[in-house]
């Protein structure tokens, strides 16, 4: 929502935060995130020793690694500076990173990445069960569709987030790097 300005996603940031933030609510998402990510690498590891893999299950192999080391560098990060700098893990927090060198370097392919591995995987889940109901030529019209989705998705989350739409200011205190 950040589309719509900083305020703008501050605003759903705050509701939000009234349900996922509850202690109990919070040690349940991130340990879903948590063991997601753990179990997600296990296969990788375990699907990276068969002989032979059609396509379709090596996008899903290497998607899953991609997004499962994401999520647990983007937890540990999130959480870390919420709980060591005392910040608020808001538009700025995740602004400041793609905004200044080096940073940038890194941290607008990990975000790119990040969320095409996400469509990418959904993509590719999507594509097996469809198979299933429907023609493999549908199928794989949705698979690219969807993949296209989450590809302009990316573009326009960093876009946002690195000033595209309106200057982006960071605080003083986010410049803790």
């Amino acid at each position: 929502m950040a589309i719509f300005g900083i305020s703008t996603h501050q605003s759903i940031l705050d509701a939000l935060r009234k349900v996922y933030r509850i202690p109990i609510v919070e040690f349940i998402l991130v340990s879903a995130f948590v063991f997601q990510s753990i179990t997600g690498i296990q296969l990788f590891l375990r699907l990276r020793k068969k002989k032979y893999k059609s396509v379709l299950e090596q996008l899903k192999m290497y998607s899953g690694l991609v997004l499962g080391l994401f999520i647990l560098q983007h937890i540990s990060a999130t959480i870390g500076l919420r709980l060591y700098h005392q910040l608020d893990t808001n538009f700025y927090f995740a602004a400041n990173v793609v905004v200044q060198k080096p940073m940038l370097f890194y941290f607008i392919p990990y975000y790119f990445l990040g969320i095409l591995a996400f469509g990418m995987h959904l993509a590719s889940i999507h594509r097996e069960k469809m198979s299933i109901y429907t023609s493999e030529i549908n199928a794989s019209i949705q698979f690219w569709l969807i993949l296209l989705f989450f590809f302009a998705v990316s573009i326009l989350i960093l876009y946002t987030f690195t000033g595209g739409f309106y200057p982006v200011d960071i605080p003083e205190e986010y410049n803790i790097y």
